[in-house]
């Protein structure tokens, strides 16, 4: 492990003797991006062979059906531009929605 590398180490594990969550993945499926992430309840703490991060957090944000358009589909109001992925998964009513910060 390089200095930074067992700097990051430190922090991750740190976040996680805090209270924290943290996920792992195993080195071979880096190619594989976020999907081979999962949560650890209890790391194995085997840097050679895994990857480990801070759990990135999550956040709510409420859609609202406001009126409908001439098409006869609902309108969404919300605040921030990085729900528009979610908006085809809404059922025509109020909606809380979890993203990534």
């Amino acid at each position: 492990m390089t200095r930074e590398e067992t700097l990051e180490a430190i922090k991750v594990m740190q976040h996680y003797a805090d209270g924290g969550e943290v996920e792992a993945r195993l080195i071979d499926q880096r190619h594989f991006g976020e999907k081979a992430w999962t949560h650890h309840d209890n790391p194995w703490w085997v840097w050679p062979d895994f990857d480990y991060r801070i759990k990135k957090a999550t956040k709510k944000i409420k859609l609202e059906a406001w009126m409908e358009n001439a098409d006869g589909n609902l309108v969404w109001q919300y605040e921030n531009s990085e729900v528009q992925p979610y908006l085809s998964r809404v059922p025509s009513e109020d909606k809380w929605v979890e993203v990534e910060e």
